[in-house]
């Protein structure tokens, strides 16, 4: 017992010279270099090393294993010393029984996302998806009495007037490009009227399916349909006034104004277009949307009709029907379903301001703006042909 006790304390007497030697030559090291910030950081990356540190502890605990590591125990020594628990290398993996070490605290650059540009990261557009359960129909005419049919033509007649339509269709009033000045007015007395939020087309609502974004209403509509008359070299006039707001009840009044404004300053117009879209639910709440069923990503189209039939002056409404057909026929010959069938009531929409007046109802308030937007576009892809085959363009 003598002899162990004189050991051990031999041992430390050993290790204390030796670092009495070391601390001394790290002094003439600082000297010898004339750099002691240099020969500082030298030694404190020295002092960090895991390897040091192993060595350092495996003298202390008086273990004589080499390059064999650290077991359980002596990590669980080394992490409570503030000196050498810094350099201690990892475990990778905490044996049974033990409790683990505490996890790595990561530094900030790693949590802050990396930059590839430089460039800041562009502000994305919101998204949503339209929502479950809007049922898609492709609407023609129906066994009701109230349908006349004739071929391709077909008429939804509220009035009780009796229609011959291929009489009317070959009736039907030139639309003539010829002369200086614009032809075509697009207008929307309704101009609120918005579609079911879908992908971008996100916006915030100035009442049911209704905003004041003239991105996301009837204004977006109306300016790609502009933007096909404009591309055939068609004059027109797209009048993005918001006729519906504040108030929807007098929308109509206020269009019946700034239309006959419009037709004083450009009497060359010779046809006007007041763009809506439809609404279609059932008792039960069900939303319904139109869809072309011939043209991918497509809605429906429905031209609305005005007549005298509830005793308001209108005279001219035939011609306007026979339009109407027209169109409609046209764009049969083309996409079978895209037109739903005319609509014929008694009120007169504005329409008695003047001839080639039509009320286009595209898409329901279930369809999405990108369905819309493309029947819109077929619509007046159309009219432009006839326009042009009518005045030999």
């Amino acid at each position: 017992m003598r002899k162990k006790r004189t050991t051990r304390g031999l041992l430390r007497g050993l290790r204390l010279a030796a670092a009495a030697l070391v601390a001394g030559l790290a002094a003439w090291l600082l000297w010898l270099v004339g750099d002691p910030a240099a020969a500082l950081g030298d030694l404190l990356r020295l002092a960090d090393s895991a390897q040091v540190a192993t060595s350092l502890l495996a003298v202390e605990l008086g273990d004589s294993r080499q390059g064999e590591g650290l077991s359980g125990w002596d990590r669980l020594v080394l992490a409570q010393s503030s000196l050498l628990g810094v350099g201690a290398p990892p475990s990778e993996s905490a044996p049974a029984g033990d409790d683990p070490a505490p996890a790595a605290t990561p530094d900030s650059e790693e949590l802050e996302p990396n930059p590839d540009d430089g460039e800041e990261e562009p502000n994305l557009p919101p998204t949503t998806t339209a929502p479950e359960g809007i049922i898609a129909k492709t609407m023609v005419a129906g066994s009701s009495a109230k349908y006349v049919t004739s071929g391709s033509l077909s008429v939804y007649n509220h009035t009780d007037y009796t229609l011959d339509l291929p009489a009317l269709l070959a009736a039907a009033p030139e639309l003539s490009n010829r002369g200086e000045g614009p032809k075509v007015l697009i207008y929307h007395s309704h101009a609120t009227e918005a579609y079911t939020m879908d992908g971008e087309d996100v916006y915030e609502p100035s009442g049911d399916h209704r905003t004041l974004n003239t991105e996301q209403n009837m204004v977006r509509v109306g300016e790609e349909m502009a933007a096909v008359f404009e591309a055939a070299g068609i004059g027109v006039i797209h009048d993005t006034t918001l006729y519906d707001y504040p108030s929807y009840n007098e929308a109509y009044k206020r269009s019946l104004e700034g239309v006959a404004a419009a037709l004083k300053e450009h009497p060359s117009i010779v046809l006007l277009l007041d763009v809506h879209r439809d609404a279609l639910a059932a008792n039960d709440g069900t939303i319904y949307k139109v869809v072309a069923g011939t043209v991918d990503n497509c809605a429906q189209v429905m031209m609305v009709l005005g007549s005298d039939a509830s005793g308001q002056v209108h005279p001219n409404w035939k011609v306007n029907l026979a339009l109407a057909l027209e169109i409609q026929d046209a764009l049969a010959g083309k996409w079978a379903t895209l037109a739903r069938p005319v609509v014929l009531r008694g009120s007169r929409f504005n329409q008695h301001l003047s001839t080639g007046t039509l009320l286009v109802e595209v898409g329901t308030h279930g369809n999405t703006l990108q369905e819309a937007i493309t029947a819109a576009r077929l619509y007046a892809r159309t009219v432009v042909e006839l326009m042009t085959e009518e005045t030999g363009q």
